[in-house]
């Protein structure tokens, strides 16, 4: 569970809909961290750590997660990691969200927040090039985007109010 609290039930909900709206808020964070790490693996921002019991693989931990448009994680980095290494990751993030980039913020030395726009990528179309004819496909990535992230990016964690 993340340390500040950014996503939570609608308040007039109770027993079991309250439960599943919890269960459904503790999956798409756990998703989120699941995904970052593999990103961070990927991006060199993982250590091995080599101990008896096995090989365990050491990366930024995540600290808070906002799940409602756009999406928003801060991680901590580990000791002697820099912000050019959290940027390096920013490609995996953005094929493991389903997202054309993501924008990283320095919130103080060792914290960085991660947010991801609002919509995921849209369908591949040909590009023309004005020194070539030939049509260019843009970057798309290689991980199809989950429904847990994808409601996350579209609608958040809430349906809008009217007041």
């Amino acid at each position: 569970m993340s340390i500040i609290a950014t996503a939570v039930p609608t308040p007039w909900s109770r027993g079991r809909r309250r439960d599943q709206e919890w269960a459904d808020i503790h999956f798409r964070e756990h998703e989120v961290r699941t995904l970052w790490r593999a990103a961070a693996v990927r991006g060199g921002l993982g250590e091995k750590i080599l101990s008896p019991t096995g090989t365990v693989w050491a990366v930024p931990d995540v600290t808070a997660v906002h799940l409602g448009p756009p999406l928003r994680f801060t991680i901590r980095l580990r000791p002697a990691q820099i912000w050019e290494d959290a940027t390096s990751a920013g490609r995996h993030m953005a094929n493991a969200l389903g997202v054309e980039n993501v924008r990283f913020t320095q919130l103080a030395p060792g914290w960085i927040e991660i947010q991801a726009p609002a919509g995921p990528i849209g369908p591949d179309e040909p590009v023309q090039d004005a020194a070539d004819a030939t049509p260019e496909l843009p970057p798309r990535p290689t991980r199809p985007l989950s429904p847990a992230v994808e409601r996350a990016l579209a609608r958040g964690h809430r349906k809008p109010t009217r007041r």
